[in-house]
């Protein structure tokens, strides 16, 4: 018996390294490289977002938008997610998390909300004005990578030939196919 239980356990130890080495990871992509905090301050309205952010934490939101200001100390920069919950006039909730920039790539943060552990922000498109963003993010969980991807704009709509354009720039990026981003709605929205 005492064999039987060696046995089983070094099966499942073998099976489990297996499926080490042939999980699929998450794709090595490259932040820009040119990101200035101070001018990616301020209100940026999500135009699309992943189903892994609109089944979890933005499940139910509307008119989803985010501020990020400078924390008093300027060590990282203070994150204000507010959406419209259940509808574009329903009432507003608001998340308030923490962005730490990588200090050799600053378009690499570690972002935080309350006691969870740090997650990748990594602005992966920018625009030279600072009016759109596409920001990724991926982490393996138990050897499959859950993705997150958005699409911001400093206003609430984008020209559908610029989303067009950035989205396939992303997805050459990631791998991540952007036919399933879902539009984050930001027509007729009550914004506070």
């Amino acid at each position: 018996m005492a064999n039987l239980s060696i046995a089983t356990l070094f099966l499942v130890v073998v099976l489990c390294f297996a499926g080490v080495s042939v999980a699929k990871q998450c794709p090595n992509v490259q932040p820009v490289t040119d990101l200035n905090v101070l001018k990616y301050l301020g209100l940026w309205y999500e135009i699309s977002t992943t189903s892994t952010s609109d089944n979890t934490f933005e499940r139910n939101c509307y008119c989803t938008r985010a501020n990020y200001s400078l924390s008093t100390d300027g060590s990282y920069l203070v994150v204000d997610n507010t959406c419209n919950l259940g509808s574009v006039q329903g009432p507003q909730q608001a998340a308030i998390g923490k962005a730490v920039p990588d200090p050799e790539n600053p378009a690499k943060l570690n972002v935080t909300f309350g006691p969870s552990p740090p997650a990748p922000y990594w602005v992966i498109i920018l625009d030279p004005n600072y009016q759109y963003a596409v920001v990724w993010s991926c982490e393996a969980v138990l050897f499959t990578p859950v993705e997150f991807m958005w699409v911001l704009s400093r206003t609430p709509t984008m020209d559908a030939s610029l989303y067009a354009s950035i989205t396939q720039q992303a997805q050459k990026i990631t791998g991540y196919n952007v036919d399933t981003l879902i539009p984050t709605p930001q027509q007729g929205c009550t914004y506070q």
